[in-house]
């Protein structure tokens, strides 16, 4: 009777030794720990600065068909393979906000990455390693007679995500959720490999236009700045599988003014970067006569010519020319 009790205290406790031993190795070395710190920034236009909060009217101006640049900041990982899904609100009250996502600094916050503003600073700033870039996959998804294909072809932007720090391995397609004609949300996921603690990645929403949405399919202007009254997001969720180090950041529609052409301006620098000075005048060459004088004696003073002057020089002038091409009366 003895012996059969100890065996059974045996068993339980090497079948609770063993779902220890499995969790262990299910989690590997890529588990999120409590040391883990998961940290999102946005560009201010206005600011000239990373932010850490939300943008608005005070802070930021941005036009449709503008890149909004954020930045996310991970410390405290451990070295082996990760993901991350990214969110996004595809509409906010009926109306087109973040149509796709596209290379952070496309039109803003270029060279600015390590800024010292914000929240999400790498540690590995200012000398950050080289980048891994990645593409964002093609989003097919149809609405209101367009494709959101249509509306990044129309745009012209580049659409990379890039990482320092490790490696983007890949970028799974994009998934809508909830209704267009209400508050509707794309997530990706992104898998990466790191060698150290620390990643850094970067990436930009792409503010829908009213020149393709929907006024290409023949309905009226819906793109970013239509959006009223509530803000819309870029969410970070779930890094490994955990809840509980999720970011959010939102953009009100007062910091949304004008429209940009399509395939948007060049890629700005910061700072920016002046045109360069114009070079000093050459100096005057030297045994040369300046134009409209005379050479004169030394310590002469020219006289400037007088109309009469003028107009006999041209009637001498002009009457010797007409005397050159008179034609000649042929001998007979």
């Amino acid at each position: 009777m003895k012996g059969s009790k100890r065996r059974r205290r045996r068993l339980a406790l090497g079948f609770g030794l063993a779902q220890l031993i499995a969790a262990l190795v299910l989690a590997g070395p890529s588990a999120v720990s409590a040391g883990t710190t998961v940290n999102l920034d946005q560009w201010a236009t206005l600011d000239h600065a990373w932010q850490n909060g939300n943008l608005n009217g005070n802070n930021s101006r941005y036009p449709e068909g503008g890149i909004v640049p954020f930045r996310l900041a991970l410390e405290g990982l451990s070295p082996g393979a990760h993901e991350i899904r990214l969110e996004y609100d595809f509409t906010a009250g009926g109306h087109k906000a973040y149509d796709f996502l596209a290379t952070w600094n496309a039109t803003n916050a270029g060279g600015a990455i390590c800024l010292p503003s914000g929240g999400a600073i790498s540690s590995m700033c200012p000398s950050l390693p080289s980048p891994s870039t990645y593409p964002f996959p093609t989003d097919y998804f149809v609405t209101d007679g367009l494709s959101v294909l249509s509306a990044q072809v129309y745009a012209g932007m580049p659409r990379r995500l890039t990482l320092w720090g490790g490696s983007v391995t890949s970028i799974s397609a994009p998934v809508h959720s909830g209704s267009a004609s209400g508050n509707s949300s794309v997530e990706i996921r992104v898998s990466f490999t790191t060698t150290g603690s620390a990643v850094l990645l970067a990436w930009g929403g792409h503010l829908a236009q009213s020149s393709i949405w929907d006024t290409q399919a023949g309905g009226a202007a819906d793109g970013a700045s239509l959006v009223s009254g509530a803000p819309w997001h870029v969410r970070t969720r779930g890094l490994d599988g955990s809840g509980a180090k999720n970011q959010d950041r939102s953009i009100q529609p007062s910091a949304i003014v004008g429209e940009l052409p399509p395939g948007g301006p060049g890629v700005p620098t910061f700072p920016p970067v002046l045109p360069p000075a114009l070079p000093p005048a050459p100096p005057p060459l030297q045994g040369l006569t300046p134009p409209n004088t005379s050479i004169e004696a030394p310590g002469a003073v020219a006289e400037p010519l007088s109309i009469s002057t003028v107009v006999l020089g041209t009637v001498i002038g002009l009457s010797f020319a007409l005397a050159l091409t008179r034609p000649t009366r042929r001998r007979r």
